[in-house]
């Protein structure tokens, strides 16, 4: 059931009006949620609803035993089984395969000849952010940052919520939870900014993003035979759809969380106009970024603080690898995370890692910046849908051979109406750059005729433009 379904519409309108319809307690809220969620996730896949049901129900009693374990070895043993499972199921299901197949690998190239069956094991929809949730989650109540929620209904709701079930934001429990104890009031202002938002993700999502997919797909799959020029447009293509298609998702999570009276965090913050890879990292899928500052890094840095900068170096290696493991299990994937660490290195050693630059973007300096941190992201996103290292290398060296002038027109002639639509939407995105999205106060001082022949126009836009609809990319991760 995708966000950009009928189904999907179908489905939330009818959730909409039960759970405003029960809104005489915040429990009867909560229940309509809770069974909204689970048949949302049961329509994705009902094949792993029962571990995911189990895993909630182990994080919710160990949570309370943390809290109500009177000696400090009993909390430890708990709170370490709790980390164990949750990380193994993840282990298990997403990286079992990895850790196989290279295993394999170098047997073979040490000589064995016995042959090894291929073990195809599923991957369960949301795992990547569940675990991150239910192990923050853990991590918060051991560190007394948080109390543990005594209300299973409200935190069963909170892992199961379906805006953020498949694809985040991964949410913290402490700002979750607060807001479902409470009966939600309808906000007419807040569902209007909701319905803004809602329609900007499905621009995102089924115009800008589903669109690269048509021209991405066929290059990446036959790079042997693409010219320098288009593997770069591929490249750019790729770039612009990952964005497109996550920050998509995630301002149609965040409008339909709206519309349900329920704030969920702000995942993306206009990337692509970053001025510096760490600048970068702080506006893209900011929800893991910053899990990975608080759980990770943070520890890290602290447990490394007698090494000085050599300390640093190695905290922000581990936490990008393991940023780029968390993405999938692939060799591109642990070098994705490792071109990131690269590229952090210079503004550790400078001691300028947590420098907020100033977002003014009007000097050309700025200008060149964000120009060179775009090309700089977009050649390592290349990893992300190589299926090698080796494809990925090809495709570099390609780009940066003499073919990369061969054919120029050719290459850019079929796609000049998506050009057209990305230009569109970078030149919004930039206008809304400051704002919680793009078209959160565009248009909003505008008479109202004009104001709803725009959302109409973006709205006719989707259903003229879009092309056939796909799995969101984040549902693999």
């Amino acid at each position: 059931m995708l966000f950009n379904s009928i189904e999907f519409l179908v489905f939330f309108v009818f959730v909409f009006t039960l759970y405003w319809s029960v809104g005489r307690s915040a429990r009867a809220q909560n229940i309509v949620l809770l069974a909204a969620s689970l048949i949302f996730y049961g329509w994705a896949d009902l094949r792993f609803m029962g571990l995911l049901l189990m895993s909630a129900g182990m994080n919710y009693v160990i949570g309370t035993r943390l809290v109500d374990a009177r000696r400090e070895r009993i909390r430890s043993l708990v709170f370490w089984f709790g980390i164990v499972v949750n990380l193994g199921i993840l282990i298990s299901f997403k990286y079992f395969n990895f850790f196989y197949e290279s295993f394999v690998d170098i047997a073979h190239a040490m000589g064995s000849t016995t042959a090894y069956d291929t073990l195809q094991i599923l991957l369960p929809l949301g795992v990547s952010f569940f675990t991150f949730q239910t192990v923050g989650y853990l991590i918060d109540v051991r560190n007394d940052a948080m109390a543990p929620s005594r209300d299973p209904l409200a935190f069963f709701t909170y892992i199961f919520f379906f805006p953020k079930m498949l694809a985040g934001p991964i949410e913290r429990a402490q700002t979750f939870l607060p807001q479902v104890a409470v009966l939600r009031v309808f906000d007419r202002t807040q569902a209007m900014d909701g319905c803004r938002r809602i329609l900007w993700g499905l621009f995102a999502k089924m115009v800008v993003a589903d669109n690269c997919s048509r021209i991405v797909g066929p290059i990446f799959v036959q790079y042997e035979e693409m010219s320098g020029t288009t593997l770069l447009l591929g490249a750019f293509l790729h770039f612009i759809q990952l964005y497109s298609d996550f920050s998509g998702y995630s301002n149609i999570a965040l409008g339909v969380s709206q519309l349900l009276g329920i704030r969920l965090m702000r995942n993306f913050a206009m990337p692509q106009f970053a001025t510096n890879i760490a600048d970068f990292w702080r506006r893209w899928h900011i929800s893991l970024s910053t899990w990975m500052m608080d759980y990770l890094y943070t520890p890290l840095s602290f447990m490394f603080r007698d090494k000085g900068k050599a300390g640093a170096v190695t905290a922000v290696f581990i936490a990008f690898i393991t940023v780029g493991i968390w993405h999938g299990a692939n060799w591109t994937f642990v070098l994705f995370g490792f071109l990131q660490s690269v590229y952090f290195v210079p503004m550790v050693l400078r001691t300028d890692i947590m420098r907020v630059p100033k977002d003014d973007g009007t000097s050309v300096l700025d200008l060149l910046r964000m120009t060179g941190i775009f090309m700089l992201m977009m050649f390592s996103f290349v990893l992300l849908p190589s299926n090698t290292v080796g494809q990925a290398v090809h495709i570099w060296s390609k780009i940066l051979s003499p073919s990369l002038l061969d054919g120029i027109g050719d290459t850019l002639r079929d796609p000049k109406v998506l050009l057209a639509a990305i230009a569109f939407f970078m030149l919004v995105e930039w206008v809304g750059r400051r704002d919680e999205h793009a078209i959160a106060k565009i248009g909003l001082r505008w008479p109202k005729p004009v104001r709803l022949v725009s959302y109409w126009a973006v709205g006719l836009s989707i259903f003229l433009l879009a092309h056939r609809s796909q799995d969101f990319i984040y549902f693999q991760f």
